[in-house]
């Protein structure tokens, strides 16, 4: 997803700027530089220079405070403030002076997503009169009651095979339904004659993802209520940016394109709730069709269910939460993942319901 692509570029323009500050990346070097002509760097050191929220579950918020430190002998007026992502709130303290040997309080909340896997952000501060970036990190696990590693599948440069490792948080036993709707290809585990087990190895390949066209996900099931089903990214290079092409021009595109519908009975509509958010790289983010956000319709191509369209209320921050009631196909069973398409003013684009319908 083009998201996907922008905070990659961002995080390597915060990497350099970490290089820049001499490997400390939250503080900037208060000597001197020793190349001659070399510009100076602000003398401001921001403490912790990380908050590790440690595991957290997924579509959970975190509050972060930091303390910036004028460490240098003349004052420091904080030019901006900015987070590396909307899933970041930071207080306000562009135009604030810090005195020398003075400090200031950032706070920050950080939103984890709704999916399993290493979520880190960056809030980016630049001081008058200083180059290149000072930055307050912030890293988190975002583990399920069941961890998944990787927390992903890693089909790039045509990798058509590996093994996921899953493992019960508690070390109680579990079983694995399916992956991928499918028979889970266990790894040294017979599930006829062995006893279910807290870990598993299950193997995947692309063959048997999808014939075709890559899904951006793999979701694999288990019998574990509070955990019903773990959503993998498949990351391949047909499922990044080029997955959705048209998000740009309709103007907006679903952070999180899954949604985890959990185990239900045929024939039983289940309430869910997605987001979708505004995108406008050209402008630079500016709003130029105000009619984005306004939801008409959801979809369901292919006859495999219905969705109905409930509500659609906007948000600061560039973000609309949609809630809608979606039925699978009646006589469909199993584990199904199924796209749902959401329609406003600017165009159509694709979220996908995972579901798995009993009887």
């Amino acid at each position: 997803m083009l998201l996907h692509t922008i905070r990659s570029a961002m995080t390597a323009a915060v990497l350099a700027a970490c290089l820049m500050h001499v490997g400390l990346c939250s503080v900037a070097a208060a000597a001197p530089p020793s190349v001659p002509g070399a510009p100076v760097q602000a003398p401001l050191m921001v403490e912790p220079p990380v908050v590790n929220f440690g595991v957290v579950a997924p579509g959970t918020k975190h509050p972060a405070r930091f303390v910036l430190r004028n460490i240098g002998s003349t004052p420091l007026t904080i030019e901006r403030a900015q987070p590396s992502c909307k899933c970041t709130d930071i207080s306000d303290i562009a135009g604030k002076v810090i005195a020398p040997g003075g400090t200031l309080e950032l706070t920050a909340s950080l939103l984890v997503p709704k999916s399993p896997g290493d979520k880190d952000a960056k809030v980016m501060i630049t001081v008058a009169g200083y180059p290149g970036l000072v930055l307050a990190n912030m890293v988190a696990d975002v583990t399920q009651s069941i961890r998944a590693a990787p927390a992903f599948v890693d089909a790039l440069k045509d990798k058509q095979e590996g093994v996921v490792h899953l493992s019960s948080i508690d070390g109680k036993p579990f079983k694995v339904t399916s992956a991928g709707g499918r028979a889970p290809l266990f790894v040294g585990f017979d599930p006829v004659t062995d006893s279910p087990r807290a870990a598993y190895d299950i193997r995947w390949r692309t063959a048997e993802i999808a014939s075709g066209a890559l899904p951006q996900w793999w979701v694999i099931d288990t019998d574990r209520a509070d955990c019903a089903q773990i959503p993998l990214r498949v990351r391949h290079e047909s499922t990044g940016g080029r997955f959705d092409p048209e998000r740009a021009a309709r103007f907006w595109f679903p952070p999180e394109s899954i949604v985890l519908a959990g185990v239900v009975k045929a024939g039983v509509p289940v309430a869910l709730t997605t987001t979708i958010e505004h995108l406008n790289p050209a402008a630079q983010g500016r709003v130029t069709a105000p009619t984005w956000g306004d939801v008409s319709a959801m979809t369901v191509p292919g006859a495999e269910g219905t969705a109905r369209f409930i509500s659609a209320t906007k948000r600061s921050g560039d973000f609309v939460d949609i809630a809608f009631e979606f039925t699978p196909k009646p006589g469909r069973f199993g584990s199904l993942y199924i796209p749902v398409m959401i329609e406003t003013p600017t165009g159509k684009g694709p979220i996908f319901v995972a579901v798995t319908v009993t009887p």
